[in-house]
């Protein structure tokens, strides 16, 4: 595939939706599709499916000239290990003109930001070790946890340095080490490398993004709609999808995970953890609806907590998967998936003994999910 037909999937995969979907009589399959696009940003700022059984790629272009080794891999403050999924952990200190965040997505190994309108910039972070230069120097290879595969970037040519670090242009990428260890790429709004290197503008744009991005505690932290309670002590918060909604990070989407979780990569598109809930919750559309009946599973109509549920079951890739929707709970529409034959606790019971909704004033929201 030509990069050019590259470059277009990946800003088709990380483009965000301008308008939310509202659910129809269809409204399961819709908070469904919520999900899968979800979990393409999860997989990575460059996982994109080609074909059914294509590689993963980014931005993979040959330019002009080998770049050089630039400083010393070595030098300067360490990457982090691990990122704190419940802050931003990235921000940007510097955007053009009439452009602002949009999303993001934070887990542990990586950190995404979305900038709109779209096509816009989209920014990729990763954590200490998770990135390593292939063998010649020429590229970098990066993991997506997924049965695809790492991505690979490769170096088109040398970029300005980016505060005292080597930078590379990769296709219609900046790719640069922001601290020892740790690499990130910023995908830049142009259709390749070919119209990148004629466009000074958009270049300068890039270095100054990635130049004044703010790293660390200091950057703004998630506020979530509700909070889970009673829960046992090893349940953690393990990834988070968030929106940024008039400068408040409202977190959207979010994966717990136990003791007992574990990740199946070959199952669906991406994998799938066991004994993980995913959890989607978010302001409900004035026509949102669960769909009751589904032949292809059982389910089940219910009230929890005064509100009106759909529980279902099925089996995907050999693993029993069990759903709960509720369209309006407290203003919000709930999604809820849980993996696994026998998880401790179920869906139902996650949302009749455990999530706490906060109501819809972000006042009233909180920076500890799990309380």
């Amino acid at each position: 595939m030509e990069h050019d037909q590259i470059a277009a999937q990946l800003r088709l995969a990380l483009e965000r939706e301008t308008a939310r979907h509202e659910l129809s009589p269809d409204g399961w399959s819709q908070i469904e599709r919520r999900h899968r696009r979800r979990s393409w940003r999860r997989a990575g700022i460059a996982a994109l499916s080609v074909a059914a059984a294509a590689a993963v790629v980014l931005a993979v272009v040959t330019g002009p000239g080998r770049p050089g080794a630039g400083p010393a891999a070595g030098a300067g403050p360490a990457a982090p290990r691990q990122f704190n999924p419940l802050i931003a952990n990235v921000w940007f200190g510097w955007l053009p003109a009439g452009e602002s965040p949009i999303s993001g997505l934070v887990r542990p190994t990586q950190v995404f930001l979305e900038v709109g309108p779209p096509p816009g910039w989209a920014l990729g972070v990763y954590a200490r070790g998770e990135c390593h230069l292939t063998g010649s120097a020429s590229g970098l290879t990066c993991p997506t946890h997924t049965h695809f595969g790492p991505t690979t970037a490769r170096f088109s040519e040398r970029a300005p340095a980016v505060g005292g670090h080597r930078a590379f242009w990769a296709g219609a990428s900046l790719v640069w080490q922001y601290a020892r260890g740790g690499w990130a790429q910023l995908s830049i709004p142009v259709p390749d490398f070919s119209a990148l290197r004629h466009d000074t503008l958009r270049q300068a744009q890039a270095i100054k993004i990635a130049r004044h991005l703010r790293f660390g505690a200091a950057t703004p932290a998630l506020v979530f709609p509700a909070q889970l309670t009673g829960l046992p002590s090893q349940w953690r918060i393990a990834d988070v999808d968030y929106t940024d909604d008039a400068g408040v990070l409202r977190a959207e989407s979010y994966r717990l995970t136990t003791g007992a979780s574990r990740f199946f990569p070959d199952v669906g598109d991406l994998g799938i953890w066991t004994y993980a809930p995913y959890l989607d919750i978010h302001p409900a559309p004035r026509k949102a609806t669960c769909t009751p009946h589904d032949p292809a599973t059982r389910n089940t109509s219910e009230i929890i907590n005064g509100y009106h549920v759909v529980v279902k079951r099925m089996t995907m890739g050999g693993h029993p998967r069990q759903e709960l929707c509720a369209a309006h709970a407290g203003g919000f529409a709930v999604s809820i998936i849980q993996y696994g034959p026998r998880p401790a606790i179920g869906v139902a019971s996650l949302f009749r003994d455990h999530l706490r909704l906060l109501g819809t004033d972000p006042a009233n929201w909180t920076s500890s999910p799990i309380g």
